[in-house]
């Protein structure tokens, strides 16, 4: 069945060819071992690449496999990708650096209050003169720091990092650290917090707190998912899974 030209042009969106042959190039892989891995011709596969051929889900569904990615990678419209987040000064949220943290020396404010995958998560961090010691924390990924006004000691494992205004300091977050504000009035500074490049799986389990980062585990997914495979015996039913009673 032809596909209209509106609908090719939709598609050509997609840039499913580029994909492809970008994917099969970033292995070293030629036409012929790819067709041998997904059981296509070479001149199909060629055809696809060079968008002389729509290709349909099963046809995808192989070739993604043999090239070790998801299906959706074909369908994210690169030319949508480029993100603009605007955040107002009244949706700034405000909440303290850890749950243990309420009252204590110091209180984040998120500037982007955007929603989707963020490369990093930017903060203005207020530091509060403290007489206590505060409680050192870690968490996966890296942070900078830079101070915009007051001094603050940064200790990093045992090393003590004394900083003033206009000094910054990038680190493995890994670390254990903490930070003591050793002005009268507050420390104010600038922070970044960067999670390291996660598996599919994880990314949906963002917009979590990075100072916590206790993550719940991904429900186990039973069964499988059968795609035009020819020859298929049935089997007995699976047995439906058993959900512990509301608490």
């Amino acid at each position: 069945m032809p596909i209209p030209d509106a609908l090719k042009a939709q598609i050509s969106e997609y840039l499913i060819g580029q994909k492809l042959r970008a994917l099969r190039l970033r292995r070293s892989m030629g036409l012929m071992q790819l067709g041998q891995r997904t059981g296509l011709s070479a001149a199909l596969l060629s055809k696809i690449e060079n968008c002389k051929l729509v290709p349909t889900i099963p046809t995808l569904l192989r070739i993604a496999g043999a090239l070790d990615v998801t299906l959706d990678h074909f369908f994210r419209n690169e030319q949508r990708r480029h993100l603009i987040s605007l955040t107002r000064k009244e949706a700034h949220e405000q909440f303290p650096a850890s749950p243990a943290a309420a009252g204590g020396p110091y209180i984040l404010t998120k500037l982007d209050a955007g929603t989707g995958e963020r490369k990093f998560h930017p903060y203005l961090a207020e530091f509060f003169p403290f007489a206590g010691e505060a409680r050192p924390h870690a968490h996966l990924g890296f942070e900078f720091l830079h101070v915009l006004r007051g001094n603050l000691i940064l200790l990093l494992g045992s090393d003590e990092h004394r900083m003033g205004p206009g000094d910054s300091i990038y680190f493995d977050s890994n670390l254990r650290h903490s930070y003591r504000c050793v002005s009268d009035e507050r420390c104010v500074a600038f922070m970044v917090l960067a999670s390291p490049e996660r598996n599919m799986a994880e990314r949906r389990t963002d917009n979590l707190d990075l100072h916590s980062m206790r993550r719940k585990p991904l429900p186990a997914i039973k069964g499988t998912l059968n795609v035009e495979r020819p020859h298929v015996t049935n089997g007995a039913p699976a047995a439906k899974a058993k959900h512990p009673a509301a608490t």
